[in-house]
């Protein structure tokens, strides 16, 4: 079954990050509220820290991530892809023969 492409690039592009924005505008408005809400309303509620140095030494660990894990999964997507797609174009061509 094929998929028809309905829309750009652009457009695809744009959903995704207008859901991640709201993902991220619910988040930041609930941690904004100090978890009263979650809580029921109790008046310690929940009290949430930010410091910049985990922050910064997660998205540093994040971006190590993405740097080693994209192109070893991009080897590895070419080395599954041609075993089973190789092979059978590979078994054609020996039958012609």
């Amino acid at each position: 079954m094929t998929k028809k492409k309905n829309g750009s690039w652009f457009m695809e592009a744009f959903d995704v990050l207008f859901v991640m924005i709201l993902c991220f505008a619910t988040l930041l408005t609930t941690m904004l509220m100090q978890g009263a809400v979650l809580v029921g309303g109790s008046a310690s509620g929940m009290h949430y820290s930010f410091n910049i140095a985990s922050f910064l030494m997660v998205v540093a660990g994040l971006i190590i991530y993405m740097v080693y894990i994209i192109p070893h999964s991009d080897k590895e997507l070419r080395k599954m892809v041609n075993h089973i797609f190789g092979e059978k174009e590979n078994k054609k061509e020996e039958a012609k023969l």
